[in-house]
C-alpha cells in the first residue's frame, strides 16, 4: 500500500509537497476507511481539490513521469532523448536543481522508502530504505549498500550508468526484492484520459469471461433499464475496410490484420401498454451518452484495482461519473466487503458534493493552492483546524480553505448585479 508520495522541483511544484496516505487518530470510519494492524493505519481513499492550474494534475503527471522512470530506466541507456525532467520554470533558483520523487510503500507488513534526483541529462541521487535503515544510498555513481543488501553486488553497480536507476537494474537481473518493489510501483495506475482506457476495458470484457462479467455487472448497476451489454470483435484486411484506398496506406500496412470491434446496450423494450415485449440494442459509440461511455472506461481498471490491490489514479472524476456514482466509487472502496484487497483510490475533482463528513474523513480530503509566486502548495483538511459539523463545501466556496479560482472582476460584477436589483 501506498504510504505517501514526495516530489519536488517538477512542472509548478517548487517546494517539496507530500501527499501523506497515513491516517490521523480520528476514529471516522476507522474501521471501514482504513487499513489498519497493530502498527500501521494507512487510507484507503483521499480527494483532491484546487482551482484550475492550481497543480492537481501536476501531482499525478508526478507519479507517472516517477512510474515511468523506474519501468522505462534500462531504455533509456541507449537513447538521445532526455529523461522526464520538467523543472519548476518561474525562479531561477530551480532551472539548475534536480528534481527530486520519493514514494514510501507498506510491503511484507513493513516500511519502505525509494527516491531519486534527476534532471534531464542524469540521476544525481538515489536511496532506498527499510524503516530508517538504508539498503543503498547512490550518490552520482557512487553506490553504497548495507551488508544485509545483498542483492546490491559490485558487478551490478558497475553496470548502473548515470542514466538508470540502480533499482532497474537489479530488477532486470531477476532480484528477488528489488523485482518486487517494481512489481509494486507497476500496480499504481494513473489515468489522466479516461477515454484511454475503453480500448483496456473493451479487451477485458470480451476476452476474460469472469473479468467481463463483472464489467457488466457493475454497469448494469447504475444503468436502469439495460438488461444487458454485447460486443464482438472481428478481424478483417486492410484492403476490405470500406475507406479511401489514400487513408489505407497511411493507416495499415498492407494486407495487416485490423480489429473491428462493436458493442450494445440492450434494454427493456414496451408496447403501447407498458407491456415489456422485448429488447431493443443501442449502439455504444453512437447512441449512448458521454457519461455511459466514461463509466464503461472506468469500469475496467476499476475493477482490476479492487481486485489486485491496485492504487488507482485518476484525474477530473467528475468530467466522467455523476456525483452519486462518484459517492458510490468512494464507498466501494472505503468499504472492507467492496474492497478486501486494500486497494487505495486517489483523484482530483471539483464535485463539491463529496466534501462531506458523512462519506469522508479530514485526512481523506487534499487541496492545492497556486501561490502569488506561482507554486503549488498541498494540504490536507485535517491540517486545518476546523470544529464538526460544519459544511465542509460551504466553507470551501467561501475560501476558507484557499484552493478555488480567483476571479478579479467577479466581486464588481456580483455587486453591480445586486445593486440593480436593488434598484428595481
Amino acid at each position: 500500500m501506498l504510504i505517501n508520495f514526495k516530489v519536488k522541483n517538477f512542472r509548478s511544484i517548487k517546494e517539496e509537497v507530500v501527499l501523506n496516505l497515513q491516517a490521523t487518530s480520528s476514529k471516522e470510519f476507522r474501521n471501514e476507511a482504513t487499513y489498519e494492524d497493530k502498527n500501521y493505519s494507512i487510507i484507503k481513499t483521499a480527494v483532491i481539490y484546487g482551482a484550475n492550474a492550481s497543480g492537481k494534475s501536476n501531482l499525478l503527471k508526478a507519479v507517472m513521469s516517477f512510474k515511468a522512470m523506474v519501468l522505462e530506466s534500462l531504455i533509456r541507456r541507449n537513447i538521445s532523448a532526455g529523461l522526464p525532467s520538467e523543472f519548476f520554470k518561474l525562479n531561477t533558483e530551480t532551472q539548475n536543481k534536480p528534481s527530486g520523487f520519493e514514494i514510501s510503500f507498506l510491503l511484507n507488513e513493513k516500511i519502505f522508502t525509494y527516491g531519486f534526483e534527476f534532471d534531464k541529462e542524469r540521476i544525481y541521487s538515489e536511496w532506498l530504505k527499510k524503516g530508517n535503515i538504508f539498503l543503498f544510498n547512490r550518490i552520482g555513481q557512487e553506490i553504497i549498500a548495507s551488508r544485509s543488501f545483498k542483492e546490491a553486488s559490485e558487478v551490478l553497480k558497475k553496470q548502473t550508468d548515470e542514466r538508470v536507476l540502480f533499482l532497474s537494474v537489479l530488477g532486470s537481473y531477476n532480484k528477488e526484492f528489488s523485482k518486487e518493489i517494481i512489481e509494486l510501483i507497476k500496480k499504481i495506475k494513473v489515468i489522466h484520459e479516461v477515454g484511454d482506457t475503453l480500448d483496456y476495458t473493451f479487451g477485458e470484457f470480451i476476452k476474460n469471461p469472469t473479468r467481463g462479467a463483472e464489467i457488466k455487472e457493475f454497469n448494469l448497476r447504475f444503468n436502469p433499464g439495460v438488461v444487458d451489454i454485447k460486443a464482438k470483435e472481428t478481424f478483417t484486411t486492410a484492403s476490405q475496410l470500406n475507406i479511401p484506398d489514400k487513408f489505407k496506406s497511411v493507416l495499415f500496412e498492407k494486407d495487416s490484420p485490423v480489429a473491428q470491434r462493436s458493442m450494445e446496450f440492450l434494454y427493456k423494450k414496451y408496447n403501447s401498454s407498458n407491456k415489456e415485449v422485448g429488447t431493443e440494442a443501442m449502439n455504444f459509440m453512437l447512441e449512448e451518452s458521454f457519461g455511459t461511455q466514461n463509466a464503461f472506461a472506468l469500469s475496467g481498471p476499476i475493477i482490476d484495482s479492487l481486485g489486485k490491490g491496485n492504487i488507482l489514479l485518476i484525474d477530473e472524476l467528475n468530467l466522467s461519473l455523476h456525483p452519486i456514482l462518484c459517492q458510490y466509487l468512494i464507498t466501494i472502496f472505503n468499504s472492507k466487503k467492496g474492497n478486501p484487497n486494500n486497494a487505495q483510490l486517489i483523484f482530483t475533482t471539483h464535485d463539491v458534493t463529496l466534501l462531506d463528513e458523512n462519506l469522508l474523513r479530514r485526512d481523506q480530503i487534499y487541496f492545492t493552492d497556486k501561490n502569488k509566486f506561482g507554486v503549488t502548495e498541498l494540504f490536507s483538511l485535517a491540517d486545518i483546524s476546523e470544529r464538526k459539523g460544519v459544511s465542509f463545501a460551504k466553507r470551501y466556496l467561501e475560501g476558507r480553505y484557499k484552493a478555488i479560482p480567483y476571479i478579479h472582476d467577479y466581486e464588481d460584477l456580483k455587486f453591480s448585479r445586486n445593486y440593480r436589483h436593488s434598484d428595481e
